[in-house]
């Protein structure tokens, strides 16, 4: 058999000339009066044709003009006038609607017209459910109504719309979803069981192109949808104000513009290839290669080729770049907010001093006054032995000795006072080592003694504890706040029925060091707040509220932690975990045991 080519007529005339010039059975699907040949040689037709589409569809062929002669079969082989084949889609509401593939051009209007040829090669919408075609979509059953003027299902015709004398619209389906219908309109003699029947193989193929052609589409998507994300994640590590430098085998692969600008380079091409242990100061290689928490990322020193210090607080994940496993390193330049930390902790520091002022000169002034009198004592008797001829070895020499001691003893309590104060204001130094912490501890006593001695007894209880590892003067900066903090919480008058007790003992692998007072209690509502920056309760003038913010960020720093408790009325007890350091002999149980400060 020759070739056969279809076309969708787009006319009466047009179909009159199609069926002209083609041998078509004449309605051989009525019931009971089927021509036994001319059903045989339709079915040829019909298989020839799908086979044909089947094809053009496998080789590639454009999947409007398979619809189009899909179309045109269906109509020929069924005599109708007009019809559609259709996908079945859905709204975000889950509301059917149907998209042409290949629809019959009824318009009867040169404004339908032009309508019609801009809208029908990219596929017409009908979203209208109250009609034929949408008790199809809605039901997913074949509608067969040969009387559609009295058919309630019918939603009615625009004026001037060619009549519709008889409709059959027939779904099509997957396993698990409703995908598609034809319509089809005026065939001679109406529709029936054996035209639905008849037509089965064209539902199934028209099924399996547009599946195919779902197949195709979500493809598409997903590839657009990767090329979209490889973009936007492009877009974001390049406009991103964190530096971002990617890195394998321990060479950068891609570093964005903000990373560029924290090592001082011109752009992110000039570190590609370099190894990572030249981005860094030595020591700090771990913080780009090892994972890091984002809550707890490190702290890594940048070189600069201006020799500048440039700290970053860096989160390192692994993640594939460009297919191949790779290790990322996000940095935050934190270089200004330490020097501004550093300030602000110099500023308490030095409003704790001024706190401390008055107390520490009377601290000083009271071993200056007996010094300076035992002093004046011993120039007059050594004038007054001198005149008189008199030795060193009698009662008046004795006397002299033991005024010289006591000037000695006051002179080295003067030196503990100055010692200590240097001890506590040496904030340049950020070196850290094995420190005492009990050491620490009386330290601060004797700092905050002025504070304490009118408010409160202060009674230490020690434990056998290890050093942490940490710095003396950043220790004593937190202590010290904990126990003018104690003393403060605390009104004039009642010594001895207030104490600040504090003690330490060993945890884990913690030290815990516990300061609790017998002050007026912090009200719960305030708990939460304690540790964030300017947030006081005590009167204006009194704090700077920076004070428990420094200790947290201290403690922090040291990777250890702080907790607090109170009750209003019953007072406050500041706990301090800290992490255990190198080894060094720890005082014995007891030591240092006691009440007050000498």
């Amino acid at each position: 058999m020759s070739e056969v080519r279809y076309q969708i007529p787009r006319s009466r005339e047009e179909r009159e000339q199609v069926s002209g010039r083609m041998e078509w059975p004449n309605h051989p699907w009525r019931a009971g009066k089927g021509d036994p040949a001319s059903e045989l040689r339709a079915s040829h037709l019909l298989l020839q044709a799908l086979t044909e589409v089947q094809t053009e569809f496998i080789q590639g062929s454009e999947v409007p003009q398979l619809f189009d002669k899909l179309l045109s079969v269906l109509l020929k082989l069924t005599g109708s006038e007009y019809g559609f084949i259709g996908e079945v889609l859905r709204t975000p509401e889950g509301t059917p609607l149907l998209r042409t593939h290949a629809i019959t051009n009824i318009a009867w209007t040169q404004e339908l017209r032009e309508f019609y040829a801009r809208q029908a090669p990219q596929g017409m919408e009908f979203t209208n459910l109250q009609t034929l075609f949408g008790a199809v979509m809605t039901s997913g059953e074949p509608v067969v109504s040969n009387a559609p003027a009295v058919d309630s299902r019918r939603g009615g015709l625009p004026e001037g719309h060619p009549p519709l004398r008889g409709f059959l619209g027939l779904p099509f389906h997957s396993a698990t979803e409703l995908v598609g219908m034809v319509g089809i309109a005026n065939r001679p003699g109406g529709y029936d069981e054996g035209v639905i029947a008849f037509l089965q193989p064209l539902l199934a193929t028209c099924c399996a192109i547009l599946q195919g052609v779902r197949s195709e589409r979500r493809r598409r998507q997903a590839e657009e949808d990767q090329r979209r994300s490889a973009e936007s994640f492009r877009t974001l590590i390049e406009r991103s104000p964190e530096a971002i430098i990617i890195h394998r085998e321990g060479a950068v692969v891609f570093a964005n513009p903000a990373a560029a600008g924290l090592l001082g380079h011109a752009c992110g091409k000039s570190l590609r290839g370099r190894p990572i242990a030249e981005l860094v100061r030595p020591g700090s290689e771990a913080g780009l290669t090892d994972p890091s928490p984002v809550s707890a990322p490190h702290e890594v020193l940048f070189r600069h080729p201006e020799g500048r210090r440039v700290l970053g607080e860096v989160v390192t994940i692994p993640l594939l770049f460009d297919g191949q496993p790779a290790t990322v390193s996000i940095a935050r330049d934190i270089t200004e907010r330490r020097q501004v930390q550093e300030k602000l902790m110099a500023s308490e520091r030095m409003a704790s001093l001024g706190t401390l002022a008055a107390g520490v000169a009377h601290e000083i002034n009271n071993p200056l006054s007996y010094l300076l009198s035992n002093l004046r004592f011993v120039d007059d008797e050594l004038s007054g032995m001198a005149g008189e001829g008199e030795g060193l070895a009698g009662e008046r020499g004795r006397e002299v000795r033991e005024a010289l001691k006591e000037a000695l003893s006051g002179s080295q309590r003067v030196v503990d006072i100055v010692k200590d104060l240097k001890t506590f204001s040496r904030g340049s130094d950020e070196r850290r080592g094995p420190v005492d912490i009990q050491a620490v501890l009386d330290l601060c006593g004797n700092m905050a003694w002025s504070e304490i001695r009118h408010r409160a007894r202060l009674v230490k209880d020690y434990g056998g504890v290890p050093p942490v590892h940490a710095n003396e003067s950043r220790l004593g900066q937190l202590f010290l706040n904990l126990f003018i903090n104690a003393a403060q919480a605390i009104p004039h008058g009642d010594v001895e029925g207030n104490e600040i007790h504090v003690s330490t003992r060993c945890e884990e692998e913690h030290v815990v060091v516990e300061v609790r007072d017998t002050g007026v209690g912090i009200p719960e509502e305030n708990l939460g707040k304690l540790f964030n920056a300017f947030f006081t309760t005590k009167p204006v003038g009194v704090g700077t509220g920076l004070g428990l913010s420094i200790c947290h960020g201290i403690i922090t720093e040291l990777g250890g932690r702080i907790a607090v408790n109170s009750e209003p009325g019953k007072g406050t007890t500041f706990q301090v975990f800290l992490p255990v350091g190198e080894a060094i002999s720890p005082l014995p149980p007891g030591e240092g045991r006691g009440e007050g400060v000498g």
